[in-house]
């Protein structure tokens, strides 16, 4: 049932950026096939990619707030920047790689200012 409900959920978020004016391409995202849209500027994005890249930020943000007993915020800080580094290294779209590399300084800004 999760599954289904992520389907809906990422169906209406495309749906909501064709009512802001935004076209949906046939092109496909590389990182995970769904469909491409492009904004009133020209922009092109994807809209799965973007949503889950909201949800990790969101997780980043929750785990720094509260972590776990034991876990220190520094390792919980290195453990993001190493996902995200690995994301990079398969992303081809530039747009999701300026994304990225934003949420890396902002770790790294955040890493130097735990130290």
């Amino acid at each position: 049932m999760k599954d289904r409900e992520k389907e809906i959920d990422i169906v209406k978020i495309a749906a909501d950026e064709m009512l802001k004016g935004s076209k949906m391409l046939g092109e496909h995202c590389k990182v995970c096939g769904f469909p491409l849209f492009q904004d009133r500027k020209g922009n092109k994005y994807c809209v799965y990619c973007r949503t889950l890249k909201e949800r990790e930020e969101k997780e980043v943000k929750r785990e720094i707030v509260s972590p776990s007993s034991g876990d220190n915020y520094e390792k919980i800080v290195d453990k993001k920047i190493e996902y995200l580094f690995k994301r990079l290294e398969g992303e081809y779209d530039v747009a999701r790689i300026v994304e990225i590399t934003e949420a890396i300084k902002a770790l790294l800004k955040l890493k130097s200012k735990l130290e």
